[in-house]
């Protein structure tokens, strides 16, 4: 039986907190949901700017971060869930763009979820993945 191993590229704020951005067990990564939400250099907390394709493209630029912190890519992702509200519905259509930059041809299956709020505030997108790691 193969060992759960958490995956963190580093980032501080997890030590706090009581989940990880990862989870590995055997050849597949669980990666938790990740928003457009940036740490504030001056302050360190979270923030969440621009609209719904900018915050689509830090969610993957962070996944692409935990990825590579397992030692895999994002042509190993194979199912994502989007979480969108209300206020980001209107423009998600526009988010297939971001998608085609990061997946390339190698698209994996994916769900979109309508929900009436995110945990961060102003955040319009929480995207989580999961990829099959050799």
């Amino acid at each position: 039986m193969s060992k759960k191993e958490v995956i963190n590229p580093g980032w501080e704020r997890y030590r706090r907190l009581t989940y990880s951005p990862a989870v590995r067990k055997g050849n597949l990564l669980f990666i938790s949901g990740q928003s457009g939400a940036e740490q504030d250099p001056a302050t360190g907390r979270l923030v969440v700017r621009g609209d719904i394709v900018a915050q689509t493209r830090i969610a993957y630029e962070k996944i692409r971060t935990i990825l590579e912190a397992a030692g895999a890519s994002m042509s190993d992702v194979v199912k994502t869930v989007d979480y969108i509200t209300p206020d980001g519905l209107k423009d998600y259509r526009a988010t297939a763009e971001v998608r085609r930059h990061y997946f390339k041809d190698s698209f994996p299956a994916a769900t979109g979820v309508v929900v009436n709020r995110l945990l961060r505030e102003g955040a319009l997108i929480e995207i989580e993945a999961i990829a099959v790691v050799g």
